[in-house]
């Protein structure tokens, strides 16, 4: 099994070699590319991990129905984000007399 996966980790090495190109260069120069490569991988799921659920979730609450409002004829606001999406969501009526 450990061998298996071996030999599927090193398939999967070549191939990411060959699709990119990256097989024809130096052995300086792939560390230098994979570097990057790790370096932009590691960002994007750093960022994916700390933001995306944010803006999935101000996201969601802008596409689904819009949320009874109170007594004071206010925006009854629930959950930990609702104080900073629910101006957003809805504008509220502005009487000048």
């Amino acid at each position: 099994m450990l061998q298996f996966l071996k030999k599927s980790l090193i398939n999967l090495y070549l191939q990411y070699e060959l699709v990119t190109n990256i097989y024809m260069f130096e052995p300086w120069e792939k560390k230098l590319i994979n570097g990057f490569v790790a370096i932009i991988l590691s960002l994007v799921i750093f960022s994916s991990y700390f933001y995306l659920p944010s803006y999935i979730e101000t996201f969601l609450q802008f596409i689904t129905p819009q949320q009874q409002q109170s007594q004071q004829g206010g925006i009854s606001a629930t959950g930990p984000t609702a104080s900073y999406a629910a101006p957003i969501l809805q504008a509220e009526k502005i009487s000048i007399s």
